[in-house]
């Protein structure tokens, strides 16, 4: 198989997906390893105009955080940063916080510096912005799509966590302010999602799994998972994170089957369905893996691990322009993923288009290695 899925109307997709509308909430899904319900990762960073410390663990001591990674080149952040400098003059005097986090590139040149400075200067953000030199905040959530963003309680808990930004997100916010605050009632907002919140011992035991994975010590962190999972066997993330690993040690039957057993647990898991999905793609199990990738952007459309391998499930069925929209896509919404472009310059190299290809591989390349 040279790459690794197309939309189908089977009416078990249907059916599935109808009964997580009706029976769960909706979830969004800004991260890979973090869902709503699970306590947000501390940073700290200057902010960009007073050169002020910002700590993110005591703003949320007495405030609602709403954490927003955004850049310049992503027009959608630019619209999200002008509606928050709207709501949070509607809820001026409330505890309610908003930290702008810059993540243009791993590394920034003089010019690109300049750039955001003057782009926070010219919307007169009234909020705290911060640039994530080397995108270390970026890596530590997990974000998946630019904007992206993290709306935190005074516990340290992610209330709304959504990819990419629209209207209904900006809504959603609003929701979780007012519900924060005490001026709505749950049953007189839009939406607000519940999600499940694991046991502080047994999220002390995933966060170290996380941090053993990106290290690549693969079997400690299944092991930190066994402990996760005795600590608190409801805790859904456990299995898909265990799914996570398996893929990287190529053991497809094993991961399919934890994210299955996440899926039990969690019907409306995005990073879930798109884990699963991949697994089932790699092992070649082409037309089940379209289903759970095609449920993973039903619930969440900019979820890029999901498009980036729908994508090349068009390509294995010889759906070159299909799947070079998908991979786009991907590209557009996270321009700091280098495997999206690396698969993207594949894909044009075989669509003949010389100059994207050598474009998109020159982009993963200055990613894996920024200044050089």
């Amino acid at each position: 198989m040279t790459f690794w899925c197309s939309r189908t109307g089977r009416w078990s997709l249907l059916i599935m997906l109808a009964l997580i509308c009706l029976f769960t909430a909706p979830a969004a899904a800004a991260f890979r390893h973090l869902t709503e319900g699970m306590d947000a990762p501390d940073f700290t960073g200057k902010d960009i105009t007073s050169g002020q410390k910002i700590e993110f663990s005591r703003l949320i001591k007495s405030n609602l955080v709403i954490v927003v990674f955004w850049s310049t080149w992503s027009p959608r952040s630019l619209q999200q940063l002008t509606d928050l400098k709207a709501v949070l003059a509607k809820y001026e005097g409330h505890p309610v916080k908003v930290v702008a986090v810059n993540v243009n590139a791993p590394k920034l040149t003089p010019a690109s510096r300049a750039l955001i400075e003057k782009t926070v200067v010219d919307l007169n953000l009234p909020f705290d912005v911060i640039i994530d030199d080397g995108l270390k905040i970026f890596y530590s959530y997990g974000v998946i799509a630019v904007p992206s963003t993290a709306v935190v309680d005074t516990s340290g808990a992610i209330r709304y966590g959504p990819s990419g930004y629209s209207l209904a997100t900006r809504d959603i916010i609003v929701d979780s302010i007012e519900m924060f605050l005490g001026l709505s009632q749950p049953d007189t907002v839009i939406t607000f999602f519940r999600r499940y919140r694991p046991t502080r011992r047994a999220t002390r035991y995933y966060n170290m799994a996380v941090n053993l994975k990106q290290r690549g010590m693969f079997e400690r962190a299944l092991s930190s998972l066994d402990s996760a999972q005795v600590s608190d066997a409801n805790f859904a993330a456990v299995h898909s994170l265990r799914g996570q690993i398996y893929l990287h040690l190529d053991k497809l039957p094993e991961a399919a089957e934890a994210f299955e057993a996440s899926i039990q647990l969690d019907s409306a898991s995005v990073p879930t369905w798109a884990g699963w999905g991949q697994a089932l793609l790699k092992s070649g199990q082409i037309e089940a893996a379209k289903e759970k990738l095609n449920m993973s952007l039903s619930i969440e459309d900019t979820y890029t691990p999901a498009l980036m391998d729908l994508g090349l499930c068009w390509a294995e069925t010889d759906s070159l322009d299909h799947a070079i929209e998908n991979l786009e896509r991907a590209a557009e919404l996270n321009q700091m993923d280098p495997q999206i472009h690396y698969y993207l310059g594949r894909l044009y190299q075989k669509a003949g288009d010389s100059a994207k290809t050598i474009q998109s591989y020159v982009k993963a390349l200055s990613i894996h290695y920024p200044g050089e």
